[in-house]
């Protein structure tokens, strides 16, 4: 279980930084960002880099309205596993010339990131669910 939040600040960081990237021209930080996301995909939310800044450095500065309701941390974390893959194919497309390849990855991924941090809408969280729901009924 985790502070619904904390994914939000870890799409909304992911979508800023591919945005950069994107702006910038600087691809070779499209790996670095697969690295880190595949590392609190393996790992949980507890080893997120985005979700460290935000535990430690964001969250104390939030003004609080009473206890937080906490949301599984299941979902997120599989989208988050979702974009560190996508990422992970944006950087082979780059290692290999296809920057087009790449910069359209890095788009997708920045794109439902951003979709996610403004509408607390996760397609990678929605499709989690679907599979689990769908993997319940055929046991």
């Amino acid at each position: 279980m985790v502070d619904p939040n904390l994914p939000r600040f870890n799409q909304s960081a992911v979508a800023l930084l591919t945005v950069v990237a994107f702006v910038t021209g600087w691809w070779q930080l499209v790996p670095a960002l697969a690295a880190v996301l595949a590392a609190g995909s393996l790992f949980g939310p507890r080893t997120m880099l985005f979700g460290r800044i935000y535990v430690h450095l964001v969250a104390p500065l939030l003004p609080r309205r009473g206890p937080v309701q906490l949301e599984p941390a299941a979902p997120p974390q599989f989208a988050q596993t979702m974009g560190a893959a996508a990422l992970a194919a944006a950087s082979v497309a780059f290692a290999l010339g296809l920057a087009s390849a790449g910069w359209a990855l890095t788009a997708l991924v920045s794109a439902l990131a951003l979709l996610a941090a403004a509408t607390r809408w996760c397609v990678g969280c929605e499709l989690f669910v679907l599979i689990a729901r769908t993997r319940g009924r055929a046991a």
